[in-house]
């Protein structure tokens, strides 16, 4: 009969202190992880890509728009001249303005199917600008459509180059420089 066999069961397992260092070597490996993945830029990034993908939406409802009514929304041969849309965008021609500030022209493009009923409620409209350059030009129906990105990788792509009104900005982090510049869809 061997009698020590009942004394080695008690002897398995780990130890307080091998816990310990298990454990404390995982907190270590979790630390360098978060710092790596910079759970705050990921944020970052998905926010600039809700935004991003809201201004193409807009742009490309637009350029529906205009194909079906030869005129954009805020121009008065578009609904007649007595559309909100047109008092609220200053008639003719949109100096820079913020989608938040342009409800009346978002309900017309929603009226019209172009733009889903919930894009009102984005929560960033008042983030996106939208510009006509020169509504006197050859150009007269081209937009411009920008938002300041608020991720560092997103401040420097290539595309992030403009002002809030389309123009080309100059000393952009995407060129080397040090100044937050604008993602433009035009």
């Amino acid at each position: 009969m061997n009698l020590s066999a009942p004394l080695n069961n008690l002897n398995k397992g780990f130890t307080l202190i091998e816990l310990l260092v298990s454990i404390g070597i995982l907190g270590i490996l979790a630390a360098a992880l978060i710092t790596t993945i910079d759970p705050f830029e990921q944020l970052n990034k998905a926010t600039d890509t809700n935004i991003k993908n809201a201004s193409v939406e807009f742009h490309n409802a637009l350029l529906r728009y205009y194909t079906t009514h030869n005129a954009l929304p805020w121009e008065t041969t578009a609904n007649g001249g007595d559309d909100a849309c047109n008092a609220v965008a200053g008639g003719a021609d949109v100096a820079t303005k913020t989608l938040s500030n342009l409800g009346a022209c978002i309900d017309a493009l929603v009226a019209d199917a172009e733009l889903k009923l919930g894009f009102k409620d984005f929560k960033d409209l008042s983030k996106i600008y939208i510009t006509e350059p020169d509504p006197q030009s050859s150009r007269q129906n081209d937009t411009v459509i920008c938002f300041k990105p608020i991720s560092k990788s997103q401040q420097r792509e290539a595309a992030t180059k403009y002002s809030n009104t389309g123009a080309v900005g100059t000393n952009c982090k995407s060129t080397g420089g040090t100044t937050d510049c604008n993602w433009c869809t035009q």
